[in-house]
């Protein structure tokens, strides 16, 4: 995920080029978008083909409202959010994370002085919200000892009861820094704010999590020593502790860290800006930083993988998705998109398999800001039309839906009209099967 304080960024429409030989397109599917200034999505995560979550936010110009969309393969839904108005006032959602068979959505609340603000956590368990809460952090170590507050960005886990949620805090009160890295461990039935070392003396953030067992979970993000460039923070909980982990992206020239994907104690991908801007990508190969030269402009929003050997990343700042397949990386696609000035492709991915992966974010003509969401699907089969393997009713459905909103993939028989001549085509094709 990519911290929404990014999401003024205007990037140019990716180049369109095809997905991997082995896999189908990269097809947009219809959200709706009920700002009129703005709307975006930020993050998403599944439990299966047809069941996932996406959130973000809307904007028609009294701030950001949040929101949530359910769905996936048979379409995307207005989900309502869980009532948070007892903890705090302006909500909004940062992330969205899965652990065990559960999705769990990250945000903050406005409260009151001492706090301001309250990391927010909210878990929707068999289809139904399940607890909405904000996590009390430990009070200031000096006097008045006072309550702190904080920010929640992302969310990984391994079980039901072994998650993390990390992001920012406010200082101890001591002076030693304005804001410490978050970082709160779920046992299955409490919250711990977990100490995270401090690098510099004002600011710590962490904005992106990933976990590959209670032993091997990292976080990365920036810090900052005052009248100084940011820096890129990674740390890893090694089951004991968080421990600093020195990186190409702390330097005099400054840095970041935008995302991560673990998935061994040696193998360890992060994205951000090192080296002074000259890199995007390093590997933690047990040991060191491997700089990996991938043709990237700028770092990748987000990560998404089913493993070691098929990981996908998104490049905002070419509107391009590239893909790793255990020995390079490489361009794997982004549709361009008919009368956009800029494309925010991928702030969020999500892998439900070999090549079904969804990519969601916000495009622009130029006036409005409008959700977008992304499927690659496996090899072709017309027929398949929602892309879930299986030949049935809820491609009917999924058709008609593109049909009859004016969807490009409506278009079926590729005239260049989406008339009745397509739905005919259609079943036609969805009788033979594939």
């Amino acid at each position: 995920m990519w911290h929404n304080s990014l999401a003024g960024i205007a990037v140019l429409v990716g180049s369109g080029l095809s997905a991997q030989p082995s896999c189908g397109d990269w097809v947009g599917w219809p959200t709706d978008s009920p700002g009129s200034v703005s709307n975006i999505l930020y993050d998403t995560a599944f439990t299966g083909a047809a069941h996932g979550l996406a959130v973000g936010s809307w904007n028609s110009g009294v701030g950001p409202q949040p929101r949530g969309l359910g769905g996936g393969g048979a379409g995307w839904s207005g989900l309502e959010l869980p009532d948070t108005s007892a903890l705090g006032t302006r909500p909004q959602v940062e992330g969205v994370g899965l652990a065990g068979a559960d999705l769990w959505v990250v945000g903050n609340v406005a409260t009151g002085y001492p706090t301001n603000n309250m990391p927010l956590v909210m878990r929707r368990q068999g289809g139904q919200w399940e607890g909405v809460a904000t996590p009390a952090l430990r009070p200031q170590n000096t006097y008045p000892f006072a309550d702190r507050g904080g920010f929640a960005y992302d969310i990984a886990g391994v079980a039901e009861d072994d998650l993390w949620v990390v992001g920012s805090a406010t200082g101890y009160g001591d002076g030693s820094a304005t804001s410490v890295g978050l970082a709160l461990h779920f046992d299955g039935s409490s919250w711990e704010d977990v100490e995270v070392p401090q690098v510099g003396n004002r600011h710590h953030e962490l904005t992106s999590v990933s976990a590959s067992a209670p032993d091997n979970v990292w976080a990365v993000g920036d810090w900052r020593d005052i009248g100084q460039n940011f820096q890129a923070l990674v740390v890893r909980w090694d089951g004991s502790g968080w421990a600093h982990v020195p990186n190409p992206g702390e330097s005099s020239a400054g840095g970041d860290a935008e995302c991560v994907a673990a998935f061994a104690p040696d193998d360890v991908w992060v994205s951000g800006n090192f080296n002074a801007g000259a890199d995007h990508l390093i590997h933690w190969n047990g040991s060191s930083w491997d700089v990996v030269d991938a043709g990237l402009p700028g770092p990748f929003a987000a990560f998404a993988a089913t493993g070691p050997d098929d990981i996908w990343g998104s490049c905002a700042m070419n509107a391009t998705v590239y893909h790793y397949d255990g020995s390079s990386w490489t361009p794997a696609g982004g549709p361009d998109i008919p009368g956009s000035a800029y494309v925010l492709r991928g702030w969020g991915m999500a892998a439900v398999g070999a090549c079904e992966v969804w990519s969601v974010g916000a495009w622009s003509d130029g006036s409005l800001q409008r959700t977008l969401a992304e499927r690659l699907t496996p090899g072709a089969c017309p027929a398949d039309f929602n892309g879930d393997g299986q030949v049935n009713t809820q491609d009917i459905l999924a058709f008609l839906n593109a049909w009859s909103s004016g969807d490009p993939r409506g278009d079926f028989n590729g005239d260049g009209a989406i008339n009745t001549i397509d739905v005919l085509a259609f079943l036609n094709a969805w009788s033979a099967g594939c």
